[in-house]
């Protein structure tokens, strides 16, 4: 069955979805609430696949939405989309908070592209990232941003990773889109509308630094974990920078 976008009231919402994936492909919990659905898809045998569907509009100006992982110890899941996600707003309107959370047990592997998330005009928006890698777990987390959609100023974004492994700080960095001073910024702005970023960690990643261009780097944060930062005016030309630069790390 197809889900498609529904109409929903102006007010603002409160949704939390959650999943626990279990050893062997196992779904062991599902709860959604629109916005965020997810549904199940194609994978693996070994390997929980998981597609995030948007079922209603949003984010909304004052929206306070929720998507949480649970990979459990050995557990695999991939976590795709269904198409991007569009934040919408209007001048002087509330701000729209979007947090993930995924927490990964020693074995675990982790493989995520949340949707890409469109802020148009007016949009004010806060996102958070956080994960919880145990020791011997694996994640390759992907985030894109579009500041506006074609010929659009974007609106405002305060984006946060909050990464721990085996409970010690991996990452804590805070991008802050709404601050008036980057108003001018020529790079992000001006030429480079696209931010995406992806995190790997775990055993299999060998990291090391590779500045790729000014605008393309992958930067060390341990042995055996790496921050890849894109800025580009096109989010093909990104995403593509982007797998080159995952190539490159993991061969």
């Amino acid at each position: 069955m197809l889900d498609l976008p529904v109409a929903r009231p102006s007010r603002a919402i409160r949704a939390r979805t959650s999943a626990v994936i279990e050893t062997g492909g196992v779904l062991r919990e599902l709860r959604c609430e629109p916005p965020l659905t997810l549904r199940r898809v194609y994978g693996d045998a070994d390997e929980c696949a998981l597609c995030l569907v948007g079922t209603a509009a949003g984010p909304l100006p004052g929206d306070d939405l929720v998507l949480s992982l649970d990979v459990g110890l050995d557990a695999r899941a991939s976590l795709t989309s269904a198409g991007a996600s569009i934040a919408l707003g209007r001048p002087g309107g509330r701000v729209a908070r979007l947090r993930t959370d995924a927490g990964i047990a020693p074995g675990g592997w982790l493989r995520a592209a949340p949707p890409p998330l469109i802020v148009t005009s007016g949009a004010h928006l806060e996102t958070t990232v956080s994960i919880r890698l145990a020791a011997g777990a694996f994640v390759h987390w992907q985030e894109m941003v579009v500041l506006g959609r074609a010929g659009e100023t974007g609106g405002s974004l305060r984006m946060r990773w909050d990464v721990t492994c085996d409970g010690l700080p991996l990452l804590r960095q805070t991008i802050d889109l709404a601050d008036p001073a980057l108003a001018d910024w020529p790079v992000m702005l001006h030429r480079g509308r696209v931010l995406a970023t992806v995190l790997l960690a775990g055993p299999q990643v060998p990291a090391r630094t590779i500045v790729a261009s000014p605008r393309a780097t992958a930067a060390r944060l341990a042995e055996d974990a790496v921050l890849i930062t894109v800025l580009d005016d096109d989010a093909q030309s990104a995403q593509s920078q982007v797998d080159e630069l995952v190539a490159q790390l993991l061969g």
